[in-house]
């Protein structure tokens, strides 16, 4: 007996040995990692895809040699091919090192290109393995490889930090959507609503003016940007600006970052933004109020006579930033004026976002469908109801609750004392 089982640890033994081995295994430095992928219209094919990669850096007395020293830290390739994914074997034949996608952040397609309609160059995204269905999801005014040339870290050597970073900001602000890959492809399939992604292009950084100006220029709240028309300066040119949004794999239309902030607010994504509205009290100032969700939204959607119907209750919390006018709305007789002010305006704002994709884009980007699913007792009386083309008939009622919390450092605005000289 003992005999038996010394010969089967042996055999054992040497069995796994002989499993074991390392010939696909590769190095960190036998890859080159796309952090960002490009998709354009092909010329003489179908695609054309575009890769950013970054530069591996050489060690010069322990430290990177690239880190500060004013030097892209990536790579930009770009090949024409009949699909994606070949694309990517492709590129192997010009760059030293195979391309891999398993650490991609981002996926940039130009306007132009989805407009015609991108499922079948994403599907094999959402079969391959290495593709992160984490990665976020762009649409860029202008081509994609432009795009990608132009978006280069102007703080630190780290692309892929300042992607990250950079995609955070939708927490700050609220002026773009956290649109991941996952959600895109789940929503262009989906029958319960419609798919949205980052808006995005290039600016020239010819704007922003400042010769000739006038201090008494009229306040501008909720202006109408596009990307690649902030007003700015700066080293980079690349900018998230707003909402691209899709019937089914097409894009349609898009939202600017201030209907973006509603969008998300009915989406349950809100987190937090700084707001500027015209005080009604004194009109051409401005209050800033920093706002917040102070419940989760509720939404209710049900049918009178076989019409679509949804109530939606929001409930915000406000902090005082300023006060131009120097009326004292601190006061507990003129708060409640101010939370009417607020409502209103956010009000008129998610009316308007609404009122847009049902008129103009006849899509559901807030997935109201899953609250009359329900109503359904089969998935397949579902889907021949089609919700998506009932969404533009549907009546949707907005109720807005505000409420100021804190006034900040102070307590009381007061008005500025001149002397009559002054005057």
């Amino acid at each position: 007996m003992f005999k038996r089982y010394s010969v089967f640890i042996i055999i054992v033994t040497l069995l796994s040995l002989l499993l074991t081995g390392c010939r696909d295994s590769s190095e960190v430095d036998d890859n080159i990692y796309a952090i960002v992928i490009g998709l354009d219209k092909g010329v003489n094919n179908k695609v054309i895809v575009t890769i950013q990669y970054p530069k591996y850096r050489s060690i010069r007395g322990g430290e990177g040699g690239a880190t500060g020293s004013g030097e892209d830290t990536s790579t930009v390739h770009s090949v024409e091919a009949p699909s994606l994914l070949e694309a990517i074997d492709l590129l192997n034949m010009a760059i030293s090192r195979r391309v891999s996608l398993i650490h991609t952040k981002m996926l940039v397609v130009s306007e132009d290109f989805a407009k015609e309609g991108i499922g079948d160059f994403l599907a094999p995204l959402s079969r391959f393995r290495e593709a992160r269905r984490t990665m976020f999801v762009v649409v860029t005014k202008g081509t994609a490889e432009g795009f990608l040339q132009e978006n280069k870290t102007t703080i630190g050597p780290s692309i892929t930090k300042a992607i990250e970073l950079m995609m955070a900001q939708t927490k700050n602000n609220s002026f773009f959507p956290p649109s991941n890959f996952h959600d895109f492809y789940k929503d262009i399939i989906s029958t319960y609503g419609n798919a949205t992604a980052i808006h995005a292009g290039i600016n020239d950084l010819q704007e922003l003016k400042t010769e000739g100006g006038k201090r008494e220029a009229p306040l501008a709240t909720q202006r109408e940007l596009k990307p690649g028309e902030l007003p700015r300066r700066g080293p980079a040119k690349r900018e998230f600006v707003g909402t691209a949004v899709f019937n089914g794999d097409k894009m349609v239309g898009s939202l600017n970052p201030y209907e973006t902030r509603y969008m998300l607010m009915l989406q349950g994504k809100f987190r937090k933004c700084i707001m500027t509205i015209e005080d009604k009290r004194s009109p051409g100032d401005g209050i800033i109020v920093s706002i917040r969700n102070g419940r989760p939204t509720k939404i209710k959607g049900w049918f009178d006579n076989s019409m679509p119907v949804i109530d939606i209750d929001l409930n915000i919390e406000a902090d005082i930033g300023a006060i131009h006018s120097r009326i004292n709305y601190e006061s507990s007789k003129l708060v409640e004026d101010l939370n009417k002010q607020l409502e209103q305006e956010i009000k008129k704002g998610v009316e308007k976002t609404i009122e847009k994709t049902k008129k103009e884009f006849k899509t559901d980007i807030f997935e109201f469908g899953k609250k009359f699913a329900g109503y359904f007792p089969t998935i397949q009386e579902w889907e021949k109801y089609n919700w998506l083309s009932h969404y533009p008939e549907t009546k949707v009622n907005v109720n807005v609750e505000v409420n100021v919390r804190r006034t900040g450092l102070m307590l009381e605005s007061s008005p500025i004392m001149e002397s009559p000289e002054a005057k």
